[in-house]
């Protein structure tokens, strides 16, 4: 009878994964495997360990072995927790997965406790868009309904329950680690700072032996089996790149491509080996382009007003006075030497700028024309779409539509 249970189980795990949902083997009491939840809380900076029994919700007084629950945590994933075979064996997790993308709104919800950053919020999206998205789970409860009437017969015990961290997650560790996280943290940003240094020098020797050491020590994502995961950590590795391509005063028209290139290279690919070659191409490009491409025709005050601007472009209140306070220049000098320098002025270099990011988040994400106005800048999407058609010819959702046609071809 248990053979027959667990060919159910293994029939299980290859119906999951037709639906892209990953089983994990867990026990109630017993730590979670590092990437359970494919890298959210390790993302948000949470490093203290976790368990079932470590959430809110299971009613583990209450709990018998024939109860198979419907999860949904406080990030708006879902899983579904299966009974033990034979007492103390393991049971069985599938998920994560999202019935719905969160908008932006319902993210800031989420961590209404906490400042959460647009880079963040980006971050966060971009790890949803990975995760399977289950519009209508009739066929899954369907399945699990009937998978519980052979694994447990009709008395079955199915719940649906929500749960929490039984202790704050978000910035608030547990005490017992606060050490831990500190010295892990200190160990990612000295080596993220030697090998942004390294880029931003063009030494790629340099930036590789970095890479390895942020492999070995803090990242280790070669611990995980997860394509998702992965895909993640080479997105994040993009991000530092270019920031530290930036810091070496590439000019942004260089990078833009080149950052694009990479991201679009990510989503399209699903095999571990060449996802970590993506890996070693990017030290070798960016390091060149550092090499190659530094604004060498700029002062140094128009390349920080260049960097910060890139840098900023979500944020509404960005504009000449904005930028010329971080600078702690005035604004007429500011006004007259970036014109002079770039042959715009600030005000439409930023428009210029929002306008390119907005194309290329139409080009190569799904988030929703709103979205897309809020992550540039914009805050009413009617005036966003008055401007994009401006500079562009055209409406967002027309080029969305256009680009696509083209990418088939």
């Amino acid at each position: 009878m248990n053979k027959n249970k667990e060919f159910l189980y293994k029939f299980t795990d290859e119906f999951m994964s037709s639906l892209f949902l990953k089983t994990e083997k867990v026990f109630l009491h017993e730590e979670l495997p590092d990437q359970f939840d494919l890298g959210l809380r390790s993302m948000l900076g949470i490093s203290h360990s976790r368990t079932l029994s470590g959430f809110t919700g299971i009613d583990f007084d209450d709990h018998n072995d024939r109860c198979i629950y419907y999860l949904q945590d406080e990030y708006a994933c879902s899983y579904i927790l299966l009974p033990h075979i034979i007492e103390d064996d393991p049971m069985v997790l599938i998920g994560p997965y999202i019935t719905a993308v969160p908008q932006i709104s319902e993210i800031r919800k989420m961590f209404r406790g906490s400042r959460i950053s647009n880079e963040q919020i980006v971050s966060l999206l971009q790890y949803y868009g990975t995760l399977p998205c289950i519009n209508d789970e009739g066929i899954l409860h369907s399945f699990i309904e009937v998978l519980s009437r052979f694994l447990q017969g009709d008395e079955a015990d199915i719940r649906k329950i929500t749960i929490t961290s039984a202790e704050p997650e978000y910035g608030l560790p547990a005490e017992q680690d606060h050490d831990l996280q500190m010295k892990n943290l200190e160990k990612k940003y000295q080596n993220e700072a030697i090998m942004m240094k390294m880029i931003a020098d063009g030494d790629e020797a340099g930036a590789r032996k970095a890479l390895n050491r942020i492999n070995r020590f803090t990242f280790d994502v070669r611990s995980s089996d997860s394509i998702r995961s992965r895909q993640y950590y080479i997105a994040v590795m993009n991000t530092l790149c270019r920031k530290a391509a930036e810091h070496g005063n590439v000019h942004p028209y260089f990078l833009d491509e080149l950052s694009r290139q990479m991201s679009v290279k990510i989503l399209k690919t699903y095999d571990m080996k060449a996802l970590d070659q993506i890996a070693d191409e990017m030290i070798t490009e960016y390091c060149r382009l550092a090499l190659k491409y530094k604004v060498s025709g700029y002062s140094r005050t128009i390349s920080d007003a260049v960097n910060y601007i890139n840098a900023s472009l979500n944020h509404q209140d960005l504009s000449l006075a904005l930028v010329a306070d971080e600078l702690s220049v005035s604004r007429s000098y500011l006004s007259a030497r970036f014109s002079e320098e770039t042959g715009m002025t600030i005000t439409d270099y930023i428009t210029k700028r929002r306008i390119e990011n907005a194309q290329d988040l139409l080009e190569n994400t799904s988030f929703p024309v709103q979205d897309i106005a809020s992550l540039s800048g914009y805050d009413d999407p009617a005036y966003f779409t008055r401007i994009f058609k401006k500079m562009t010819g055209i409406s967002p959702r027309d080029y969305r539509k256009k680009t696509a046609i083209k990418q088939k071809a």
